[in-house]
């Protein structure tokens, strides 16, 4: 009777960690979290997924963008959108425009959306802490809530969905100082052949069009 008991206490304490707030006080556990998504993904580099950008003006007025992500390791990536192939280099960021040929370089935006993906498919969280862990039975994913620990005042507020089991990323969420939401959501990663993102990545064939340098 007593060892029933005991069991059926420890169930009912593992079902209320699991729908409620875990702790967060843990600093080395919270960032093996996130150590442990990039790694899924640089264990699988080079490769490729597919991702959506929502970013929302208003409640009811938003701008959809779909691409492909495509990433050889902590250095460089590419992104596939529309009608752009936008390749950073590990220094500087190539846009080609396929339709008028442009090809514009210049400094990568630390306040791009682009950014925060390879940010965080990367492992770069050295400006960020987890402020709160929460974990849900329902899409049986954790939901970490981050902030920044330095001065940058871009974020207000960064959620990101892991899967506990596979420690992919689902999906991300985050609100800027101008209260703008952005959401943005990822397919599985699927390895790719070192040749071929060789070619991918090459950018010495845009040196033929028309440059737009704004490199400083």
């Amino acid at each position: 009777m007593i060892k029933k008991s005991i069991i059926l206490i420890c169930n009912v304490m593992l079902i209320f960690l699991y729908n409620h707030n875990l702790p967060a006080g843990d600093t080395q556990i919270d960032r093996r979290r996130l150590s442990d998504m990039s790694h899924h993904y640089l264990s699988k580099a080079p490769f490729a997924l597919d991702f959506e950008i929502i970013q929302y003006t208003n409640e009811n007025d938003y701008q959809s963008l779909i691409g492909m992500f495509y990433m050889t390791g902590r250095d460089s990536f590419r992104a596939d959108i529309m009608d752009q192939e936008i390749i950073f280099d590990g220094d500087w960021l190539w846009s080609w425009d396929k339709e008028t040929g442009q090809v514009i370089v210049e400094p990568l935006d630390p306040q791009s959306s682009l950014k925060f993906i390879f940010d965080m498919l990367r492992g770069n969280w050295e400006s960020f802490i987890v402020n709160s862990v929460t974990s849900s039975q329902k899409d049986s994913a954790l939901t970490l809530e981050l902030m920044t620990a330095d001065e940058n005042s871009f974020f207000k507020t960064i959620q990101l969905h892991i899967s506990p089991v596979t420690n992919r990323l689902l999906s991300a969420m985050y609100i800027d100082f101008k209260n703008g939401k952005t959401e943005i959501s990822f397919t599985k990663p699927q390895t790719i052949e070192k040749k071929a993102a060789g070619q991918l990545f090459d950018t010495q064939r845009f040196e033929s069009g028309e440059l737009i340098d704004l490199r400083p």
